[in-house]
């Protein structure tokens, strides 16, 4: 199956939590919008993920952009990273290939790793841009299947790219309309071992009890409800949580600050128009 589609209509986060439930292995191609363009940012980027882990990030398909990184460091001479591509054998990470033949620590191994991943996190902050997804099967006819050259032998799981991705986003303006509203009401999911959780994370899980809204949270542990909804988003994202539809008259029963949730979001509805 191959995904073609904008960032505006389905999320990173939501493709990540899909690839990871489903256990995919293929190609994701993010094109940067020219709206995005920033210096940091290359035009477009290959992530490689195989059942359900992301293994390995390039900005190219040519095989380089892990000798690249090599190469800027100086860590090996030319010489070196010029047989590389013939030295590393067929269905071995490069990054493996490496270690196991001294030629680099595991220190550095799990630096250019990091490095790559920190390519992906910037993605999360896109607010427009396209891309495709090809499961590997659908890439066996073509140049690219499996990119061991591009593989340091490290892997993360799809969602937990996603959460440290998300809590390096600094201006939370862009994603205001994403953010759960304040008067939602949510249950857990999936255990929490499953996830490091920070602090203000495992205060907001440790109070969803399915009756209480992220106000309701927000005023018993005394933190301001962006802060609240800012971890709401993270802990949805991965999955942990999920939204409760209850019907009115049984969220008044329940929840006796229901009322003042609703005036908050007639009062937030209003300001928008206004805006």
């Amino acid at each position: 199956m191959s995904i073609n589609t904008s960032l505006e209509l389905f999320s990173l986060t939501d493709l990540f939590r899909l690839i990871e439930s489903e256990r995919k292995s293929g190609r994701l191609a993010i094109q940067v919008s020219l709206e995005e363009k920033k210096a940091s940012l290359k035009k477009i980027y290959y992530i490689w993920f195989e059942d359900g882990y992301l293994v390995a990030v390039s900005d190219r398909l040519n095989h380089k952009g892990l000798i690249s990184i090599i190469e800027a460091r100086n860590w090996l001479s030319p010489l070196v990273t010029n047989q590389l591509r013939t030295l590393c054998p067929v269905k071995v990470p490069l990054g493996t290939y490496l270690q196991k033949s001294q030629l680099l620590t595991p220190e550095q191994i799990n630096l250019i790793f990091q490095m790559q991943l920190h390519q992906v996190y910037q993605l999360f902050e896109l607010a427009s841009g396209s891309f495709r997804f090809d499961e590997m099967s659908e890439l066996k006819d073509r140049i690219m299947t499996i990119p061991w050259l591009e593989m340091t032998g490290n892997r993360l799981r799809a969602t937990e790219v996603s959460m440290y991705a998300l809590r390096l986003i600094k201006k939370w303006d862009v994603f205001a309309d994403k953010l759960p509203a304040p008067y939602l009401i949510f249950k857990r999911v999936l255990p929490e071992y499953q996830f490091k959780l920070m602090p203000l994370e495992r205060q907001l899980w440790q109070n969803i009890d399915s009756l209480n809204s992220l106000n309701t949270i927000a005023r018993q542990v005394n933190k301001p409800i962006r802060s609240i909804q800012i971890a709401a988003f993270r802990l949805l994202a991965v999955g942990l949580i999920e939204e409760i539809i209850l019907p009115s008259l049984t969220l008044e029963a329940i929840q006796p600050n229901y009322s003042d949730d609703l005036r908050d979001l007639s009062l937030q509805t209003k300001q928008k128009k206004f805006h």
